[in-house]
């Protein structure tokens, strides 16, 4: 580190303890705690987007952003320091980890950029000004609210969103890049959409670091991709949204969750194509056939977690059949959709009957599963021998991992569990009984 490394980083963590105070001081004047703590968002979003201008490495990132978490953990657990500086941070009445993802994910950004300020900026612009815009219009103007974890949002302020995300990606494209100006407006619709969904789905904070690394992931993506291809992305983003969210009457999802379906829905077809979309697309429609009592779909019990867990395994698949080339993977990516398909029917049909049996009724609703799946499996393989023997293995695998959730999975009065808790152990478990697939020979 050179000594103007040295200089630079004294100077931001000064600016910041003084923006920190000045904060606090509003505070005593009666500034709303949601406006302190927007204001704190764009000034550390304002601050951090000069770091490509007056750093010359990633060690004085590293070292500012290092003592950035330090000073946000006096001010979180030292009472004294709190009192004096957290008021922008913590008046708001509820949990978030938002200050401290931020730090980490302008780390994140700096390394993976090496230097290209124009990707170094965008995302951060995205963040800072979408989302403060966001908060602060979807607060004023609450008409059309939806639920999600940690409390609701509002239709009103993913509008919001998804403008100030549009123009924080056009302009800066628009201005400052090689992009023809079809290919600008495409890239920032494309973009300010999928964001937005992920500004839906997040929680207590996490969007501080998901937004700025996703539209760094989707500049890569969209910026290289011609015109016709840009369209097609945002029209089958749409289309896949508009159809979860009427379907909604037909699941246990809660809003936040049909969003995230559609995101797990888009990713599967934008980064597989359509031979990796039916799995997840038909366990959504499907499940449902296991819900025999209007109440259950009423209660919306399921959420973000339940998403993730469900698609976990398969985005790991799809994932690595893009680095490897090898499409052998749907295989194990197919069974793992199977399992968490069996699981969901199993454990919804509980919720109506505890008393039953997992070894009788269970063994026949994995059957009915397995053969549902494995059917779109055979005619995606072209109707091979290979695929039929393949299909053929999986149903003990499958039946295995089945058979070791009843086992283990704890149960309170015949229920399952629909906590975070339980869906990481399932995705665990679906995950490693599934992956000995993978190691089959033979492409579909």
């Amino acid at each position: 580190m050179s000594g103007w490394d040295w200089i630079a980083v004294m100077a931001v963590l000064g600016a910041a303890i003084l923006m920190l105070a000045l904060l606090a001081l509003c505070c005593r004047f009666g500034v709303g705690a949601e406006s302190l703590r927007k204001l704190a968002h764009l000034g550390t979003g304002l601050l951090a987007m000069s770091f490509p201008w007056i750093f010359s490495s990633l060690k004085p990132v590293l070292l500012v952003c290092g003592l950035a978490l330090m000073l946000l953990s006096a001010v979180s657990f030292v009472p004294a320091v709190r009192a004096r500086l957290g008021a922008s941070l913590y008046s708001v009445g509820r949990s978030s980890h938002g200050e401290f993802y931020f730090p980490i994910a302008v780390v994140i950004l700096f390394w993976l950029t090496r230097g290209d300020k124009l990707l170094y900026i965008i995302p951060l612009l995205v963040l800072t000004l979408a989302d403060a815009v966001a908060a602060v219009l979807g607060s004023i103007y609450v008409k059309v609210p939806y639920e999600g974890i940690g409390g609701s949002k509002s239709v009103e302020g993913s509008v919001a969103f998804f403008t100030m995300a549009f123009f924080a990606v056009h302009v800066p494209l628009l201005l400052f890049s090689q992009l023809s100006r079809p290919q600008t407006l495409l890239v920032a619709l494309d973009i300010a959409l999928v964001v937005t969904l992920l500004e839906a789905v997040s929680s207590r904070g996490l969007d501080n670091l998901v937004i700025p690394l996703g539209v760094l992931l989707l500049l890569h993506i969209y910026t290289s991709l011609p015109v016709q291809q840009l369209v097609y992305r945002f029209i089958a983003a749409l289309i896949l949204l508009v159809l979860v969210l009427l379907y909604r009457s037909h699941t246990t999802l809660q809003d936040t969750a049909l969003i995230a379906s559609a995101l797990v829905l888009y990713a599967s077809w934008g980064a597989g194509g359509w031979q990796w979309l039916i799995a997840p697309a038909m366990l959504f429609a499907f499940y449902s056939i296991f819900l025999h009592d209007s109440r259950l779909i009423a209660a919306r019990r399921d959420n973000v977690y339940a998403v993730a867990s469900v698609a976990s395994a398969g985005l790991l698949w799809i994932y690595l059949a893009k680095e490897t080339g090898s499409q052998a993977l749907i295989f194990p990516y197919t069974a793992a959709y199977t399992v968490h398909f069996a699981l969901l029917g199993w454990t919804l049909s509980v919720l109506r009957n505890p008393a039953k049996s997992a070894w009788k009724h269970g063994t026949i609703l994995l059957l009915k599963c397995w053969v549902l799946m494995f059917a779109a499996y055979f005619f995606i393989a072209g109707f091979s021998r290979d695929a039929a023997w393949r299909a053929l293995i999986a149903l003990p695998v499958c039946g295995v991992s089945f058979a070791l959730f009843c086992i283990f999975e704890p149960r309170h009065t015949g229920l399952y569990s629909d906590n975070g808790w339980r869906w990481l152990r399932q995705a665990v478990l679906v995950l490693l009984s599934t992956a000995p697939l993978a190691f089959m020979r033979g492409t579909p």
